[in-house]
Protein backbone atom coordinates (compact mmCIF):
# COMPACT_ATOMS: atom_id res chain seq x y z
CA UNK A 1 0.00 0.00 0.00
CA UNK A 2 2.81 2.43 0.87
CA UNK A 3 4.54 1.69 -2.44
CA UNK A 4 1.35 2.53 -4.33
CA UNK A 5 0.91 5.74 -2.35
CA UNK A 6 4.48 6.79 -3.14
CA UNK A 7 3.99 5.99 -6.83
CA UNK A 8 0.83 8.13 -6.92
CA UNK A 9 2.64 10.95 -5.12
CA UNK A 10 5.48 10.78 -7.64
CA UNK A 11 3.06 10.90 -10.57
CA UNK A 12 1.25 13.89 -9.10
CA UNK A 13 4.54 15.70 -8.59
CA UNK A 14 5.66 14.79 -12.10
CA UNK A 15 2.48 16.15 -13.67
CA UNK A 16 2.84 19.33 -11.60
CA UNK A 17 6.42 19.76 -12.83
CA UNK A 18 5.34 19.23 -16.43
CA UNK A 19 2.73 21.96 -16.00
CA UNK A 20 5.23 24.28 -14.30
CA UNK A 21 7.21 25.19 -17.49
CA UNK A 22 3.99 25.96 -19.38
CA UNK A 23 2.84 28.32 -16.64
CA UNK A 24 6.37 29.73 -16.34
CA UNK A 25 6.41 30.66 -20.03
CA UNK A 26 2.83 31.98 -19.89
CA UNK A 27 3.60 34.26 -16.97
CA UNK A 28 6.46 35.86 -18.91
CA UNK A 29 4.92 35.83 -22.39
CA UNK A 30 1.70 37.60 -21.33
CA UNK A 31 3.71 40.72 -20.41
CA UNK A 32 6.27 40.71 -23.19
CA UNK A 33 6.75 42.27 -26.63
CA UNK A 34 4.74 39.30 -27.96
CA UNK A 35 1.59 40.94 -26.59
CA UNK A 36 2.52 44.50 -27.50
CA UNK A 37 4.45 45.64 -24.45
CA UNK A 38 7.40 47.60 -25.81
CA UNK A 39 9.55 47.69 -22.67
CA UNK A 40 8.50 46.35 -19.27
CA UNK A 41 11.09 48.56 -17.57
CA UNK A 42 9.70 51.73 -19.17
CA UNK A 43 6.91 52.93 -16.83
CA UNK A 44 5.31 55.20 -19.41
CA UNK A 45 4.87 52.50 -22.07
CA UNK A 46 3.94 49.93 -19.42
CA UNK A 47 1.17 52.11 -18.00
CA UNK A 48 -0.16 52.66 -21.52
CA UNK A 49 -0.12 48.88 -22.01
CA UNK A 50 -1.95 48.33 -18.71
CA UNK A 51 -4.69 50.79 -19.60
CA UNK A 52 -5.46 48.77 -22.74
CA UNK A 53 -4.53 45.23 -21.67
CA UNK A 54 -5.06 45.01 -17.91
CA UNK A 55 -6.47 41.50 -18.45
CA UNK A 56 -3.11 40.25 -19.79
CA UNK A 57 -1.29 41.55 -16.73
CA UNK A 58 -3.91 39.86 -14.53
CA UNK A 59 -3.54 36.57 -16.42
CA UNK A 60 0.23 36.79 -16.08
CA UNK A 61 -0.20 37.03 -12.33
CA UNK A 62 -2.69 34.16 -12.34
CA UNK A 63 -0.18 32.00 -14.21
CA UNK A 64 2.42 32.79 -11.55
CA UNK A 65 -0.01 31.80 -8.77
CA UNK A 66 -0.84 28.51 -10.50
CA UNK A 67 2.88 27.97 -11.06
CA UNK A 68 3.43 28.35 -7.32
CA UNK A 69 0.68 25.85 -6.53
CA UNK A 70 2.18 23.34 -8.98
CA UNK A 71 5.56 23.80 -7.34
CA UNK A 72 4.09 23.10 -3.88
CA UNK A 73 2.72 19.78 -5.14
CA UNK A 74 6.10 18.97 -6.69
CA UNK A 75 8.06 19.85 -3.55
CA UNK A 76 5.99 17.56 -1.33
CA UNK A 77 6.05 14.76 -3.92
CA UNK A 78 9.83 14.98 -4.20
CA UNK A 79 10.15 15.03 -0.41
CA UNK A 80 8.07 11.84 -0.20
CA UNK A 81 9.84 9.94 -2.95
CA UNK A 82 13.40 11.17 -3.48
CA UNK A 83 14.63 13.10 -0.46
CA UNK A 84 13.75 10.92 2.54
CA UNK A 85 12.86 14.29 4.08
CA UNK A 86 11.57 13.05 7.48
CA UNK A 87 14.97 11.54 8.32
CA UNK A 88 17.36 13.76 6.36
CA UNK A 89 18.42 17.27 7.35
CA UNK A 90 19.46 18.01 3.77
CA UNK A 91 16.08 16.77 2.59
CA UNK A 92 14.20 19.02 5.02
CA UNK A 93 16.28 22.07 4.14
CA UNK A 94 15.85 21.38 0.42
CA UNK A 95 12.08 21.05 0.76
CA UNK A 96 11.94 24.31 2.72
CA UNK A 97 13.78 26.11 -0.08
CA UNK A 98 11.29 24.73 -2.60
CA UNK A 99 8.39 26.02 -0.52
CA UNK A 100 10.10 29.40 -0.23
CA UNK A 101 10.30 29.51 -4.04
CA UNK A 102 6.59 28.71 -4.29
CA UNK A 103 5.77 31.44 -1.75
CA UNK A 104 7.76 34.04 -3.69
CA UNK A 105 6.10 33.10 -6.99
CA UNK A 106 2.68 33.15 -5.29
CA UNK A 107 3.23 36.64 -3.86
CA UNK A 108 4.56 37.86 -7.22
CA UNK A 109 1.43 36.56 -8.91
CA UNK A 110 -0.95 38.17 -6.42
CA UNK A 111 0.87 41.50 -6.81
CA UNK A 112 0.41 41.35 -10.58
CA UNK A 113 -3.23 40.31 -10.33
CA UNK A 114 -4.10 43.14 -7.95
CA UNK A 115 -2.00 45.99 -9.35
CA UNK A 116 -3.46 46.93 -12.80
CA UNK A 117 -6.60 48.65 -11.50
CA UNK A 118 -4.74 50.48 -8.76
CA UNK A 119 -1.96 51.62 -11.10
CA UNK A 120 -4.30 52.98 -13.77
CA UNK A 121 -6.42 54.69 -11.08
CA UNK A 122 -3.38 56.40 -9.59
CA UNK A 123 -2.20 57.46 -13.05
CA UNK A 124 -5.63 58.99 -13.60
CA UNK A 125 -5.21 61.08 -10.46
CA UNK A 126 -1.63 62.09 -11.20
CA UNK A 127 0.63 60.72 -13.92
CA UNK A 128 3.76 60.97 -11.77
CA UNK A 129 2.03 59.00 -9.01
CA UNK A 130 1.16 56.31 -11.53
CA UNK A 131 4.73 56.08 -12.80
CA UNK A 132 6.12 55.92 -9.25
CA UNK A 133 3.59 53.24 -8.31
CA UNK A 134 4.45 51.16 -11.38
CA UNK A 135 8.17 51.36 -10.59
CA UNK A 136 7.43 50.22 -7.02
CA UNK A 137 5.44 47.25 -8.32
CA UNK A 138 8.17 46.42 -10.84
CA UNK A 139 10.93 46.51 -8.23
CA UNK A 140 8.97 44.63 -5.56
CA UNK A 141 7.52 42.14 -8.05
CA UNK A 142 9.78 41.25 -10.96
CA UNK A 143 13.09 42.37 -9.44
CA UNK A 144 12.21 41.34 -5.89
CA UNK A 145 9.77 38.45 -5.53
CA UNK A 146 10.37 37.04 -9.01
CA UNK A 147 14.15 37.04 -8.57
CA UNK A 148 13.81 35.57 -5.08
CA UNK A 149 11.66 32.78 -6.48
CA UNK A 150 14.23 31.95 -9.15
CA UNK A 151 17.02 31.99 -6.54
CA UNK A 152 15.16 29.70 -4.12
CA UNK A 153 14.15 27.35 -6.94
CA UNK A 154 17.79 27.07 -8.00
CA UNK A 155 18.78 26.22 -4.42
CA UNK A 156 16.00 23.61 -4.29
CA UNK A 157 17.30 22.04 -7.49
CA UNK A 158 20.88 21.90 -6.19
CA UNK A 159 19.79 20.45 -2.84
CA UNK A 160 17.61 17.89 -4.58
CA UNK A 161 20.47 16.88 -6.86
CA UNK A 162 22.88 16.43 -3.94
CA UNK A 163 20.39 14.52 -1.80
CA UNK A 164 19.13 12.46 -4.72
CA UNK A 165 22.62 11.29 -5.59
CA UNK A 166 23.52 10.61 -1.97
CA UNK A 167 20.60 8.24 -1.50
CA UNK A 168 20.82 6.99 -5.12
CA UNK A 169 17.26 7.98 -5.95
CA UNK A 170 18.20 10.35 -8.76
CA UNK A 171 20.09 9.34 -11.93
CA UNK A 172 23.49 10.98 -12.25
CA UNK A 173 22.72 12.82 -15.55
CA UNK A 174 19.60 14.39 -14.06
CA UNK A 175 21.46 15.30 -10.87
CA UNK A 176 24.20 16.99 -12.91
CA UNK A 177 21.59 18.94 -14.84
CA UNK A 178 20.33 20.27 -11.51
CA UNK A 179 22.86 23.05 -12.00
CA UNK A 180 20.67 24.54 -14.76
CA UNK A 181 18.13 26.28 -12.46
CA UNK A 182 21.03 27.59 -10.36
CA UNK A 183 22.85 29.17 -13.32
CA UNK A 184 20.96 32.53 -13.12
CA UNK A 185 22.11 33.31 -9.58
CA UNK A 186 25.59 31.83 -10.10
CA UNK A 187 26.09 33.94 -13.22
CA UNK A 188 24.48 36.93 -11.54
CA UNK A 189 26.93 36.65 -8.64
CA UNK A 190 29.89 36.35 -11.02
CA UNK A 191 28.60 39.37 -12.92
CA UNK A 192 28.37 41.46 -9.74
CA UNK A 193 31.96 40.49 -8.94
CA UNK A 194 32.96 41.48 -12.50
CA UNK A 195 34.17 37.93 -13.14
CA UNK A 196 31.80 37.35 -16.06
CA UNK A 197 32.30 39.02 -19.46
CA UNK A 198 29.46 41.20 -20.74
CA UNK A 199 29.19 38.86 -23.73
CA UNK A 200 27.68 36.23 -21.39
CA UNK A 201 24.57 38.38 -20.89
CA UNK A 202 22.55 36.40 -23.43
CA UNK A 203 23.58 33.15 -21.74
CA UNK A 204 22.37 34.58 -18.43
CA UNK A 205 18.97 35.44 -19.92
CA UNK A 206 18.83 32.04 -21.62
CA UNK A 207 19.47 30.28 -18.33
CA UNK A 208 16.44 32.05 -16.82
CA UNK A 209 14.17 31.44 -19.81
CA UNK A 210 15.24 27.86 -20.57
CA UNK A 211 17.39 26.38 -17.80
CA UNK A 212 14.66 26.34 -15.16
CA UNK A 213 11.75 25.01 -17.28
CA UNK A 214 13.91 22.40 -19.05
CA UNK A 215 15.15 20.90 -15.78
CA UNK A 216 11.66 20.95 -14.26
CA UNK A 217 10.26 19.16 -17.32
CA UNK A 218 12.99 16.50 -17.20
CA UNK A 219 12.42 15.94 -13.49
CA UNK A 220 8.68 15.77 -14.17
CA UNK A 221 9.13 13.02 -16.75
CA UNK A 222 11.35 11.10 -14.30
CA UNK A 223 8.78 11.36 -11.51
CA UNK A 224 5.88 10.25 -13.72
CA UNK A 225 7.84 7.07 -14.50
CA UNK A 226 9.30 6.64 -10.99
CA UNK A 227 8.78 3.41 -9.04
CA UNK A 228 9.81 2.82 -5.41
CA UNK A 229 12.78 0.51 -4.87
CA UNK A 230 11.48 -2.49 -2.94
Amino acid sequence: MRGEALTNSAKSGGIALLLFPLLYFASSALTSPLTGLEDGDNPASSLAFLSQHANLYFLSGLASVLMALALIVAVFAVADTLLHAPTSLLGRVTSTLGLFAAAFFFAHGILRMQSPGTLTYMEGLNREWGIAAYLAVQMAGTQGLGSAGIFALGMWAVGLSLAGRRNRQLPRPLALLGILPALPWIMGLLGKLELLPDSFWLLYIGSILLGIPVWCALLGVFLVRWKPVM
